[in-house]
């Protein structure tokens, strides 16, 4: 994939969506920080943010982190332990079950409310959250699989790629913009996947992570490897091959990612058994790992 294009669809989930999109996510280069705001589709004093991109694959499971936001826009910390959702066509008014959604935030900079459903046609959907009686919702375009990036999702495989290492560094330098640089660089992909052992990819740019999320949660990655060393490899990749942020590196063309933080977690055959994309906890992230090491 050109690069080109890749760093212009990680421009284009920044803008796509107001700055929803970039409450936590990160990607397109170094411009600075977002600004922490959302859309005002919500009742007044109450806004339902997009942590992911506005556009998202029918036909298939996703995983939507959702944030609340003030009358003014801003994402706040003062929000409850769960509130339901409900999900439907935008031009139908008919919406399904309420789903409950639960907080998380456990070492990560803001909270957030992951949401799993699916888009079982292309169309715009609206997700409509009930906050303690107070409505709040937001417009999701489902677009046909080949319209959007076609990264690998739960229940296909990893794809096998070459990674950055302090051995063999590929080129990419640095190959971590963690300080001090993390640990998950000591075995590439390609031979992770070859080995017996779950696998645990991480792509996250910390030094260029616009929302500050990508240092996060890479810390939470690292703060694990030590109980799962038996069980699990894990690799953190830079987006980006230096520190112009220009072009991407190999991992992220061949996984066709446009934004980041992007954790695959895969079984030792190497069939992705979760992926937590655009933000994740201590709380997700121990629930992944048990469940692909029980």
């Amino acid at each position: 994939m050109d690069d080109r294009l890749l760093i212009s669809r990680r421009r284009l989930l920044l803008a796509g969506a107001g700055s929803v999109a970039a409450v936590v996510a990160c990607g397109g280069g170094r411009t600075g920080p977002q600004q922490q705001t959302a859309t005002t589709e919500a009742a007044a004093g109450l806004t339902l943010a997009r942590v992911f991109s506005p556009e998202q694959p029918a036909g298939v499971e996703v995983r939507l982190p959702l944030a609340l936001a003030d009358a003014s826009g801003v994402v706040t910390d003062d929000v409850p332990a769960e509130f339901s959702v409900r999900v439907g066509p935008a031009d139908a008014g008919e919406l399904g079950e309420p789903v409950t959604v639960e907080r998380h935030g456990e070492g990560v900079p803001r909270p957030y409310f992951p949401l799993v459903t699916s888009f079982p046609e292309p169309g715009n959907w609206r997700i409509v959250a009930d906050v303690d009686g107070q409505p709040a919702e937001t417009v999701v375009a489902a677009r046909p699989p080949g319209e959007v990036p076609a990264v690998p999702v739960v229940g296909d495989s990893l794809v096998s790629v070459p990674s950055p290492t302090v051995d063999d560094p590929r080129g990419v330098d640095p190959i971590c913009t963690a300080e001090p640089p993390c640990p998950l660089h000591e075995v590439s992909l390609d031979e992770a996947m070859a080995g017996e052992r779950a696998v645990a990819l991480l792509v996250a740019t910390p030094a260029y992570c616009q929302t500050a999320i990508c240092g996060p949660v890479l810390d939470l990655l690292v703060a694990r490897q030590p109980d799962y060393a038996g069980q699990v490899t894990m690799i953190h990749a830079e987006v980006y091959t230096d520190d112009s942020a220009r072009e991407v590196t190999d991992v992220v063309r061949a996984y066709g990612l446009a934004w980041e933080p992007s954790l695959f977690l895969a079984t030792p055959d190497g069939t992705i058994r979760h992926r937590l994309d655009y933000t994740y906890d201590a709380t997700e992230l121990d629930q992944a790992l048990t469940s692909l090491t029980g």
